[in-house]
């Protein structure tokens, strides 16, 4: 179904979308005319024949969602909200269940159990364990699939000057997907703004989520294996362990989980100088 800005396979999430552009322009936000928002089986992307650097999406604070101020439940895999917080203006309100449902109607949370590996609940703990020595913190402890889902799209920002920084969903920001070369968001109080950056050689536009993550805690955080990022900080890993990551994620009927730990493994362990070689400048 192709309505303007919206090219999407599911009239259901065409739907959503387009009620999520109307909230945000009448909240006087500002999307690109040349902007396209993609669906395909449920995974959504942006793009734009904008050029190089022009504005592409400023999104006013009054559509954003402080989501960690609304109760949250599960009905399956569907997210439930069980309570908005008093002080929930109108747009808020609103684009709070646009959000919802757009990640329902994209079966989010089912897709997430079974592809990343901070959520799957059959991810083998061999492996789990041998991540653990890499990174610690992984799955320890455990998020619930909503959580997580919020921590993969939310910024953290204060809503007011004197205001302490919360997580908030930028709507249409969110369905940006990574590049270490893409836009970086700017935040001026009142709205968040994005230019046209197109990372990836076509005309998807990208925007780096940042932090300073290597490819092993971005498979982790995101659940995908961040090819896009200088790698070089892998030398302070243990090429042992990363090879253990590797044999165990390359096992026959490895789970798709494990296939962001198995990239971003092999990416860091190709990064590791041989013994006595001189690493790049």
């Amino acid at each position: 179904m192709t309505v303007p800005f919206i090219d999407a396979d599911d009239p259901l999430v065409a739907d959503l979308l387009a009620g999520t552009i109307e909230l945000v322009r009448a909240a006087g936000g500002f999307i690109a005319p040349t902007t396209r928002i993609l669906e395909r089986d449920g995974q959504l992307s942006i793009e734009s024949s904008a050029a190089e650097g022009e504005p592409l999406l400023r999104i006013p604070r009054e559509a954003f969602v402080r989501v960690d101020r609304v109760v949250w439940s599960q009905d399956g895999d569907r997210i439930v909200i069980e309570q908005v917080p008093d002080d929930c203006g109108d747009v808020e309100w609103e684009m709070l269940y646009l959000q919802v449902a757009l990640h329902n109607a994209c079966g989010k949370v089912a897709w997430m159990r079974r592809t990343h590996p901070s959520l799957d609940p059959g991810l083998p703990e061999n492996l789990v364990e041998a991540v653990r020595s890499v990174v610690p913190s992984f799955r320890n402890p455990e998020m619930n699939p909503i959580d997580l889902l919020w921590a993969n799209r939310c910024f953290r920002m204060p809503m007011h000057p004197t205001a302490t920084a919360e997580r908030v969903l930028v709507p249409i920001v969110d369905l940006l997907n990574h590049h270490a070369g893409g836009a970086i968001g700017g935040w001026d109080g009142e709205s968040f703004n994005v230019a046209t950056a197109l990372a990836f050689g076509t005309q998807e536009c990208a925007l780096d989520y940042g932090m300073d993550r290597d490819a092993l805690e971005m498979a982790i955080v995101y659940g995908f294996a961040d090819t896009t990022a200088d790698s070089r900080a892998a030398t302070t890993h243990d090429p042992a362990a990363l090879e253990r990551i590797i044999a165990l994620a390359s096992l026959p009927g490895a789970r798709e989980s494990s296939a962001p730990l198995r990239d971003a493994a092999l990416r860091l362990a190709s990064a590791i100088p041989e013994p006595g070689s001189v690493p790049p400048p």
